[in-house]
């Protein structure tokens, strides 16, 4: 049997989904990324529409091109952090469209469920996400603007590792407005699971890009926490032996038992609407288990099975690739 392709990080959304205030907070972003400087609300209107697929149309097409069985969405509770709401799905109607899509897609698609615990209704929001058929998990995202460590929140991490459940959380100093990155660093994580070591901690992104050795360092002192390498494709691009050497020491320091393939990307029709990128980006790890300009192979071909697909097959508990 031929070891599946996991996508462990991925998305799919359609704009209107997303709250208001994220999208005028990116809508900012993209005003200043140039001279002269742009007005925001002359950019408004044009935030993620390039990357909206809300029926998975385009993502489904990528998956067959580049080889890939199924994807996980990690969703993002943006709800309290991209207040004024506007008219975007609460998270419950959120977390619900994406069993629908998962249902649509059976044995494609795959989903972590958002939660900012913040909400008054925090419990039943969780326990309304665990009824739904295709969550693997939760995405908790500190970077909204609250602490792993907060007392108030321990009934979540005290539940997720009762149930043994894997907990997705942003791991990366990339966001900026409206968020506080801080509250992603490693270091930081790995403070809140010294409380929770039997957690299956997952390191969304792992650290990318300033954050990368402090992810991997953090990692290798708790049992159930992994690196997962989405975005990672920009090192990869940019310069293929450095992304060589990093994952090198991945595999010695971690194993690669606990490394999760992930791309990131958010298709559409302006980011990767065909899966080439994809397709390039599975072939940037293929070839980690070939030699490389005089360089030997960073993984052998059972660990590059673990890699792309086999460990998230493992973590998640996707029966059907099992």
């Amino acid at each position: 049997m031929v070891a599946p392709v996991v996508d462990a990080h991925m998305h799919v959304w359609d704009a209107s989904w997303l709250p208001e205030g994220l999208r005028r907070a990116w809508a900012r972003q993209g005003a200043g990324r140039r001279l002269p400087e742009r007005d925001p609300e002359e950019i408004l209107g044009h935030v993620a529409v390039g990357q909206s697929d809300p029926d998975a149309t385009l993502t489904m097409a990528a998956f067959d091109r580049a080889g890939v069985a199924a994807g996980l969405v990690p969703v993002v509770d943006w709800t309290i952090v991209g207040a004024p709401t506007g008219t975007h799905l609460p998270i419950a109607a959120l977390n619900a469209r994406y069993e629908q899509l998962a249902q649509e897609h059976e044995g494609r698609l795959y989903f972590c469920a958002g939660l900012d615990p913040r909400h008054p209704d925090a419990r039943e929001l969780f326990a309304a996400a665990l009824t739904h058929g295709h969550c693997k998990g939760v995405k908790l995202y500190p970077a909204a603007g609250w602490d792993l460590q907060d007392p108030a929140y321990a009934w979540l991490l005290t539940e997720l590792q009762e149930r043994r459940l894997p907990v997705v959380v942003h791991s990366s100093p990339l966001g900026g407005d409206p968020l506080q990155v801080d509250r992603c660093r490693p270091a930081r994580i790995a403070a809140a699971l010294a409380s929770y070591p039997g957690l299956r901690l997952v390191f969304a992104h792992a650290g990318l890009e300033a954050w990368w050795a402090e992810a991997l360092d953090c990692a290798t002192g708790w049992q159930h926490v992994y690196l997962e390498l989405s975005l990672w494709q920009r090192c990869a691009a940019e310069d293929y032996p450095e992304f060589r050497r990093r994952v090198r020491r991945m595999r010695a320091q971690l194993g690669a038992h606990r490394l999760i393939f992930g791309s990131d990307i958010i298709r559409g029709p302006r980011e990767d609407p065909d899966g080439a990128h994809l397709e390039r980006w599975i072939g940037l790890v293929r070839d980690l288990a070939t030699p490389y300009a005089g360089d030997r192979p960073v993984l052998s071909a059972e660990e590059l099975d673990l890699f792309l697909g086999s460990n998230a097959v493992r973590l998640y508990d996707l029966k059907e690739y099992s």
